[in-house]
């Protein structure tokens, strides 16, 4: 394997449980790499209790930690063998997966956390629980991808925003992003009754097409009626996206509650990861947003 190197080399973090999922994701990341000069690191965290409670003895931990490196190293190898351009570094840690991913991608001073969601059988080890703490906890992009494979062209990004300045710090990242692939944004609200916050809605939304047309981005702006976009905002964004056919949607992994209630990391941001059937997620940290556009020259 490549040696490790330096935090400027821009690492891109991948969590893998060898499932379908979490390959796809190695491929997606792939895809990232090579557009944003890249290197990957596979991870595979153990879970303590899975020793404490099967092994008895350290000549058993070492022979599965053993047998965990020699096929993450395999995976790497078809990874570079495919992408001769494509660095990939690989390691096992033992613990909390959640809690290894975040201190692994803190260390490394990764650039981002691609990593895989199942959402249909419920056996994956990277599902429910530890994606939503991932994601919580995070100070960089985490893209979540489902075990249907995506496309990893980014030309369409749907964009929901409401009135908050953490949700309009996103269109940072959509513009780095459309000025990369060559995307086409595009920018959802939702209707809101009241007239006062009506008109701040499309306030905010004219404060983003302003941007985006700046930077002479394309994009798209909807405000979704009722009528055709009767549920939440949770449920219209995927409805939008399925009917798009999006390549990517953007959310921020904090609340994000100016237009509605509901929208908050333990509802909005787990609802669109667990019901996007196929469209990758990116979840976005207001604390990296706050930082500077930097953070986006950056990334990847």
């Amino acid at each position: 394997m490549n040696s490790i190197k330096t935090p400027k080399d821009n690492i891109i973090l991948v969590p893998t449980d060898f499932s379908t999922a979490s390959d796809n994701a190695l491929e997606h990341s792939v895809g990232i790499a090579e557009l944003f000069d890249n290197q990957i690191m596979l991870l595979y965290v153990v879970e303590e209790s899975i020793f404490k409670s099967i092994f008895g003895g350290s000549m058993e931990k070492a022979l599965m930690m053993d047998t965990i490196n020699n096929k993450l190293k395999e995976k790497a190898a078809e990874i570079q063998a495919k992408y001769p351009g494509i660095v990939v570094n690989t390691m096992v840690k033992e613990g909390k997966v959640y809690r290894q991913i975040i201190e692994v991608s803190q260390n490394l001073a990764c650039d981002s956390v691609v990593m895989g969601f199942n959402g249909v059988n419920g056996v994956e080890r990277f599902m429910g629980s530890t994606t939503t703490r991932v994601i919580k906890s995070s100070s960089v992009p985490v893209v979540i991808i489902k075990e249907i494979q995506s496309s990893i062209n980014y030309k369409k990004i749907v964009l929901p925003i409401d009135l908050t300045k953490e949700s309009r710090q996103k269109v940072d990242w959509a513009v780095h992003f459309a000025k990369k692939y060559g995307s086409e944004i595009h920018v959802i609200t939702e209707i809101e009754q009241d007239e006062f916050l009506m008109n701040k809605v499309k306030a905010s939304l004219k404060q983003v097409e302003t941007i985006l047309a700046k930077h002479e981005v394309n994009f798209v702006s909807k405000i979704l009626n009722d009528q055709e976009y009767p549920e939440h905002f949770g449920k219209d964004i995927i409805q939008y996206s399925e009917e798009i056919d999006a390549d990517l949607i953007m959310i921020m992994t904090q609340k994000e509650a100016g237009v509605s209630d509901y929208l908050r990391i333990g509802s909005f941001a787990r609802h669109i990861i667990h019901n996007s059937r196929k469209t990758p997620v990116m979840a976005l940290s207001p604390k990296e947003m706050a930082i500077s556009y930097r953070a986006t020259e950056s990334f990847a």
